[in-house]
């Protein structure tokens, strides 16, 4: 973020924070030699759940439709956040109809072999059971499978428990 903030200005990027750093406006402060006030980015704090490394219903949400929509596997700590970001941005009225927002995300492969659960998720959104199985309800309460089933340290660990 820090690089498109001081190439193109802090309105013109969006940001989807993803818990990494503690003060994001600190960080791009420092990196692009400037003070940003934080109030002055544009900066989705909300996709952050649990924290940096917890995988997120939005996020979650996210990597099946994009495995399902464009096969697409994304990381589930930054690029799953990224498009969940988008969708809440679009949602809010954030990014507006007509308006064409570029994604951007310049690593992440490294968390997608981290995170051992995250190929069978994708992978189980390419199948009506698995589809089923990560649905929420229609009153939008989230299903048993998701996101516990996916933290936990024997998932985490790649195991069957």
């Amino acid at each position: 973020m820090a690089g498109l903030v001081g190439q193109l200005g802090a309105r013109r990027v969006l940001g989807v924070h993803a818990g990494a750093v503690s003060a994001p406006a600190v960080t791009v402060s420092r990196l692009t030699g400037r003070y940003c006030l934080p109030e002055s980015l544009r900066l989705r704090t909300d996709q952050v759940g649990a924290g940096y490394g917890a995988l997120t219903e939005p996020a979650g949400s996210a990597l099946l439709f994009a495995a399902r929509t464009e096969g697409l596997m994304l990381d589930p700590v930054h690029t799953g956040r990224a498009p969940a970001g988008l969708a809440a941005a679009r949602a809010d009225g954030t990014v507006r109809p007509g308006q064409r927002p570029v994604p951007l995300r310049s690593g992440g492969l490294p968390g997608f072999f981290g995170h051992a659960p995250a190929p069978a998720v994708a992978e189980s959104g390419l199948t009506a059971e698995g589809r089923a199985a990560f649905r929420p309800s229609r009153d939008g309460t989230p299903p048993a499978a998701w996101p516990n089933s996916i933290n936990t340290p024997a998932a985490m660990a790649g195991s069957s428990a």
